[in-house]
């Protein structure tokens, strides 16, 4: 049987190999879900089917266990089971495999104690205990990467296992998903495999076992202009126009180009490491302190200190640092709020809580010796959402225009890891009806830092100048 791979295919193809580990970041036409399908499922089975592999206990084991995953069961019916018919029932070209499927389960076996099953993320616990040899992944951002680390990586603990891992998306999350995340540790891959044999040797314990745990990965980043066989330039020039002009370059960029910085959905998309991320100057006076404190149990609460040099809607805000805690009593955050009071000390200190819980603001203020400050009449999300959007907006900086040189008046210092997190995961919902349209309401997660920040700018300086204009002149 002869599988024709274009180029990306191809490079990744030589690297699905017992124990390594492939992020595959491929922009539309690639053929991602179709090369799980024919090398990380139909291909494996052809080569494992009926072979023994002996087991540490003296017994053995046969054939090879796959497992494939998308963030729910219903997208792996929606993406594969049409395809997976064709190709492996009837006279599909994988027929002579002799699969017997589960249309339900969707667990298919084969004679030689092969089998491929299929799950969704987010039932995931309930796969716990399983064990296997392939895990493929597919739309891997939707996918959380608490799950890969805490449910996927110990199917693989038997010595016997292969441990291969395919996990391809577009980065939906940006630098911050599990897609990147593999992606990286393929770069990293890529170094630690020029290491000599001298610089391992200069290696110990720990750091050893990392560099060559990361030399097995390995990652392919392909756009649509690495398979010139099936796609046409003409048509993605076409589409690239209609996206742009509806406003959606965001989306082409992501899924034609597969860019890690595309930021479609978010609720603050014009948020940029390379801008916001940075320190104040050394030896900044600032004019005063602002406290977000958002508080929470399960959820995390917060406790975000900003610094604003200046004043008025001119000011620039720094995020300096962040008490981002699950499960802590009261006490500790007045322990908490008590430190952040003395470290301050001189500086003019304005508190804002959230105000859904007026009593938790002034058992904290009440401890400390402040009070909080009252938030605007108007607490709609929205409304504080854009005066931290007007905040976050770059702007071209009004002393240098000719140099198109960028600044924001608000900044988040690198050490404030939690938040920057989830600047680039707060998102809005999607539209059940149609996956690629948000709607306008914002998904209740991943904020609680975004929250606190929300609080002390919307407190401090109320909506942007564009919401007051268009309120009066109704």
């Amino acid at each position: 049987m002869e599988i024709r791979l274009n180029r990306p295919q191809s490079l990744a193809h030589q690297r699905l190999q017992p124990g390594n580990s492939l992020a595959l970041p491929w922009g539309r036409g690639i053929g991602k879900s179709w090369f799980e399908r024919q090398n990380g499922w139909f291909e494996q089975v052809a080569r494992w089917d009926g072979v023994r592999r002996p087991t540490t206990s003296g017994g053995h084991i046969t054939g090879v266990r796959i497992v494939h995953m998308m963030p729910t069961f219903k997208q792996c019916r929606d993406v594969h089971e049409q395809a997976t018919r064709s190709e492996l029932e009837g006279r599909g070209p994988w027929s002579f495999l002799q699969p017997h499927v589960d249309h339900v389960r969707w667990l298919i076996t084969f004679p030689g104690g092969s089998s491929i099953q299929w799950f969704g993320a987010r039932e995931a616990n309930g796969s716990r205990g399983i064990r296997c040899d392939t895990v493929t992944v597919d739309e891997a951002d939707d996918v959380d990467p608490e799950v890969l680390d805490a449910v996927v990586d110990p199917w693989f603990s038997e010595p016997w296992s292969l441990r291969q891992r395919v996990i391809g998306g577009t980065p939906r999350r940006g630098r911050y998903g599990l897609l990147y995340r593999e992606y990286k540790a393929g770069l990293d891959g890529d170094v630690a495999r020029r290491l000599t044999q001298g610089d391992l040797d200069a290696l110990g314990g720990d750091e050893l076992q990392a560099k060559l745990a990361v030399r097995r990965s390995w990652s392919f980043h392909a756009t649509w202009r690495e398979a010139p066989e099936t796609v046409d330039p003409i048509y993605v020039a076409q589409v690239r126009a209609k996206l742009i002009e509806a406003g959606k370059k965001a989306v082409y960029e992501r899924e034609w180009e597969c860019n890690f910085d595309s930021a479609e959905g978010l609720v603050y998309s014009m948020f940029e490491e390379a801008l916001h991320v940075r320190r104040p100057a050394p030896g900044t006076r600032w004019s005063e302190i602002l406290v977000g404190v958002d508080h929470g149990w399960e959820d995390p609460g917060v406790m975000l200190v900003i610094g604003v040099v200046g004043a008025g809607r001119d000011a620039i805000c720094h995020i300096l640092e962040e008490v981002y805690e699950p499960h802590r009593v009261e006490s500790w955050w007045v322990e908490q709020a008590k430190r952040i009071r003395t470290k301050y000390n001189g500086i003019s200190q304005r508190w804002f809580g959230d105000p859904s819980q007026p009593a938790r603001n002034t058992a904290i203020g009440t401890a400390i010796g402040i009070r909080f400050s009252d938030q605007p009449a108007d607490r709609q999300i929205e409304t504080g959402v854009s005066a931290l959007a007007d905040r976050m907006a770059p702007r071209v900086d009004p002393d240098d225009p000719e140099s198109k040189r960028r600044f924001a008046r608000l900044y988040i210092d690198p050490g404030c890891t939690h938040t920057r997190w989830e600047l680039v995961n707060y998102r809005r919902k999607r539209d059940p009806r149609n996956v690629d349209r948000f709607l306008d309401d914002i998904e209740d997660k991943n904020n609680h830092a975004a929250d606190s920040c929300r609080y002390a700018i919307y407190g401090r300086f109320g909506s942007p100048l564009v919401y007051r204009s268009l309120s009066t002149s109704l």
